[in-house]
């Protein structure tokens, strides 16, 4: 897999990602060529971390609703 900086990324994808996006790690970028901390992993804060966490919200008051 193809290591990118969030500069490189953001440029490349038209996106913008921000370090809060993103889980990083100290390697050597694929676009730019610079020792830069590159992305290894996406975190979950869009659309689908906010359903995430409103269902497992949803489920704690069911479960509180039962005992």
């Amino acid at each position: 897999m193809a290591e990118f900086c969030l500069d490189c990324w953001n440029r490349l994808n038209g996106t913008h990602c921000t370090p809060q996006d993103v889980k990083t790690d100290l390697d050597l970028c694929e676009g730019c060529g610079c020792q830069k901390p590159v992305i290894v992993a996406f975190s979950h804060r869009g659309i689908a971390g906010w359903i995430g966490g409103a269902w497992q919200r949803l489920e704690y008051l069911a479960w509180r609703q039962r005992k």
